[in-house]
């Protein structure tokens, strides 16, 4: 997987200088100089959405994210990294994700609290460019927003998007579309990369899902699901006990109750716990012991990092996630 990460930077810094005249200059907390009055090639472009249509006049250089996970690590990925972008501290520690830490380099986005959108800081930024696309609630924001910087939202509605279209469309915001179709092309190829190197993948089951603080198993039961579709892409197979269970209010999750816990049995079975004594109550019940992909240890506890990093697939999370993910599914299907 490193080559390929490597492969992916170098792409990106040849097409960088190719387009040297843009003079694109990746956004630190202190900014770089404003664009002006300066045209260049293919711009202005317009980067229709569900909330309006963005049209950008030349080459962002000051770019603001509000999106939770997947705006920033678009912009990143192509070399641009935002002013600011929202704080998820209380679902990472330091309120950044690592595959964002690993890319932005010395300067990475300044964190907002997430709590509701801080208008006048954004404002204050003079942005040339706000990126939308992963914030559930930009319907209520979008006129604000707009009225500050064009501004991008989904092109389908929230968490409908896929990280390639999501990609594909921060590059023509940025002027950086080929470079989009470049990073899409290579992380596409490290799955592939990762399925043929594991052929012993296919066609095994798997169940996935999270575990709350009080200790209720949720899992993923529709084949969508990004996380489903991840594990799909690596040649496994959903396990068919869930995919017809009744879904909670969430789509695509089903809960499980604990006397039916052979549901989630599979040939991997995989779970997230969001705290520590979540993880001891469920291991310690005797039904989950007695699961025979625990019994033969081809049970994974997924760290809550890497769990996301599935959930919220970018260019960036992917790379991290088969990192991740890959090596434990090969040791859980030897068992």
């Amino acid at each position: 997987m490193t080559s390929g990460l490597v492969g992916r930077r170098g792409v990106l810094k040849a097409a960088a200088g190719a387009s040297a005249g843009l003079a694109f200059a990746a956004c630190s907390s202190g900014g770089s100089a404003d664009a002006g009055g300066v045209s260049a090639p293919g711009f202005p472009v317009e980067v229709k959405g569900v909330e309006g249509t963005a049209t950008i006049p030349r080459p962002p250089r000051r770019v603001v994210s509000v999106g939770q996970y997947r705006d920033a690590d678009a912009a990143v990925a192509l070399g641009v990294v935002p002013l600011i972008t929202p704080d998820l501290g209380k679902f990472l520690p330091g309120g950044r994700s690592p595959w964002l830490t690993a890319e932005a380099g010395a300067h990475p986005p300044e964190l907002f609290a997430d709590a509701q959108l801080p208008f006048e800081r954004i404002a204050a930024l003079k942005p040339d460019l706000i990126l939308g696309t992963d914030r559930p609630t930009l319907a209520q924001d979008y006129k604000t927003l707009s009225a500050i910087a064009p501004t991008v939202s989904s092109a389908d509605g929230y968490n409908k998007d896929t990280w390639q279209v999501t990609t594909r469309r921060a590059g023509t915001a940025l002027g950086r579309s080929p470079e989009a179709d470049r990073l899409v092309a290579d992380v596409e190829a490290q799955i592939k990369a990762a399925k043929a190197a594991n052929p012993a993948f296919a066609g095994r089951t798997f169940t996935i899902g999270p575990v709350t603080g009080d200790g209720t198993i949720t899992t993923i039961s529709s084949v969508t699901d990004a996380s489903a579709v991840f594990f799909a892409q690596l040649g496994l197979v959903l396990s068919p006990k869930v995919t017809s269970l009744p879904q909670t209010s969430i789509p695509g999750r089903s809960q499980i109750s604990p006397e039916r816990l052979d549901l989630i049995d599979a040939d991997v079975l995989v779970l997230t716990y969001t705290t520590p004594g979540s993880r001891a109550q469920t291991e310690a019940q005797p039904l989950f012991q007695h699961l025979p992909a625990v019994r033969r240890g081809s049970y994974l506890a997924l760290d809550l990092t890497t769990a996301i990093a599935l959930a919220f697939p970018s260019a960036l999370s992917v790379p991290y996630g088969l990192r991740e993910v890959v090596p434990q599914l090969s040791g859980a299907l030897k068992a």
